[in-house]
């Protein structure tokens, strides 16, 4: 399957170029007739439409360099090189690390990063050599072959071009948790009936869903009364004063009692894995969309005991919060195992029996 990035680096340069090539003319009028602040105004944006005019004329500069990527059964071959897939040790889509003004939550499109195997060599003419797996340090057996920001056709595209022809070369969690290689395919049967693992409330928790209900009764009453009696709080300002305690009383014991009826569970199943907060929603990923799940410390961390972590496939995104790129794989932490009932002993055990391939972890 063939692979172009010429179309949208063309339209991008061109966007550039057509929308600040007439600021820059429109703002150098303006700053030659203007003086003081209005002309330092001026100044300022033509110097912002002068840098977009600059970066889209480099982008449509990209274009005189060749470009090829073809991946098929043989291997990959590129606009000066070939290589079989025997010379790959592993392919894969990685983010590369933010930027510092980079305040968004989601993590930045990955880039295609060629591992080549020990002896391989990448023939590749002067000038041309790929930069350091995305940012993530020089390593001579690494090359970046694209950014998916530039390329035409979709990422979903490229995920299942690797998925065929890659095979068990492409690697879909960070190398130190799974490391490429073949992974079977998930069957539904596998694994037998879906486990659930339910935090019971704490003594904490059933004092506040006692406690809650009791005050707002206790400060209701006055109210009631009143109101019984035919007052009112404009009439009587001394019933005012239990009107906030019983709202907020009130609503501790509603939140309380959500947290009771609907409390932190965990889902290890044939389909898939699911989490649901106290009293919140239930977010739920399938397997196919699932590359690796740990039970170990959270990454790039110190002191921290055992977190549940899934990794997202190539392509999938899943709908956990806590989002984090490990390694250039975004991860998701779904929780510390001490929040579910004995620790999450028998956590590990349920993900062995329902994604063996997945999972990577103590016993």
């Amino acid at each position: 399957m063939e692979f172009t990035i010429s179309g949208r680096i063309r339209r991008r340069g061109l966007r550039l170029v057509g929308w600040s090539a007439p600021g820059v003319l429109g703002f150098a009028g303006w700053a030659a007739a203007s003086t003081g602040d209005r002309r330092n105004g001026a100044l300022a944006l033509l110097a912002l439409s002068a840098g977009l005019l600059l970066r889209g004329v480099g982008e449509l500069r990209r274009l005189r360099k060749p470009f090829r990527l073809r991946l098929d059964d043989a291997g990959i071959t590129l606009h000066d090189a070939e290589l079989p897939w025997s010379a790959v040790e592993s392919i894969a889509l990685r983010h590369p690390p933010k930027s510092a003004e980079d305040d968004s939550s989601s993590a930045p499109p990955p880039r295609l990063v060629l591992r080549l195997a020990p002896g391989a060599e990448l023939p590749r003419t002067g000038g041309s050599t790929g930069r350091g797996a995305g940012g993530h340090g020089a390593d001579p057996d690494e090359h970046v072959l694209l950014d998916s920001t530039d390329l035409d056709q979709p990422l979903h595209q490229l995920v299942e071009a690797l998925r065929e022809f890659a095979g068990h070369r492409l690697e879909t969690a960070p190398r130190q948790v799974l490391p490429p290689g073949p992974r079977d395919r998930h069957t539904p049967e596998r694994g037998g009936v879906e486990r659930q693992f339910t935090a019971r409330p704490g003594a904490r928790a059933r004092a506040r869903l006692a406690l809650a209900p009791a005050a707002t009764a206790l400060c209701a009453a006055p109210l009631a009364v009143g109101a019984a009696c035919g007052g009112t709080l404009d009439s009587e300002p001394r019933y005012g004063l239990f009107a906030l305690p019983a709202a907020l009383f009130g609503w501790l014991s509603v939140r309380a009692t959500r947290r009771h009826l609907r409390p932190l569970r965990l889902r290890i199943g044939p389909d898939g894995i699911g989490l649901r907060e106290p009293a919140g929603p239930e977010w739920f990923a399938r397997w196919a969309d699932v590359s690796a799940v740990s039970t170990s410390p959270l990454p790039h961390t110190v002191g921290t005991g055992p977190h549940l972590v899934v990794y997202a496939a190539p392509g999938a995104d899943l709908p956990f919060p806590r989002m984090f790129v490990d390694r250039g794989h975004r991860g998701y932490a779904l929780l510390p195992l001490d929040r579910l009932p004995d620790r999450g002993r028998e956590v590990p055990a349920a993900l062995r029996a329902f994604a063996p391939d997945r999972y990577t972890g103590p016993d």
